[in-house]
């Protein structure tokens, strides 16, 4: 993929749990983890029936290059709207190193 299409910025959240300071009950926040380019498109209104039809929640879909630390455990952010990554990410269907997707669905 040539660079020339990853061209949206995206931030990489990572979940952290924190407790409180009595020893209580714990939390779970979202902290920036790092800032990347890539290539983000929303899904057509087709593409969310054909999801919807096959019990996919899946809004969106992002494209970057190849990474082996992007799990399904971590939320991707995008102007200002969270998502959640929907199963692992897909390797590209030459070399399979050269880029990945990830499928993304709307958090609150």
């Amino acid at each position: 993929m040539s660079a020339s299409k990853l061209r949206h910025r995206i931030t990489i959240h990572k979940a952290v749990s924190t407790q409180s300071p009595m020893g209580g009950s714990s939390s779970t926040t979202w902290a920036a983890e790092r800032v990347l380019w890539a290539n983000f498109t929303p899904l057509s209104v087709k593409d969310v029936i054909n999801a919807q039809a096959a019990n996919s929640e899946t809004r969106a879909r992002c494209v970057l290059r190849y990474r082996t630390d992007i799990t399904s455990k971590m939320r991707i952010e995008h102007r200002g709207q969270m998502y959640a990554i929907d199963g692992d990410p897909l390797p590209d269907d030459r070399s399979g190193l050269e880029y990945i997707t990830l499928m993304l669905k709307s958090v609150s």
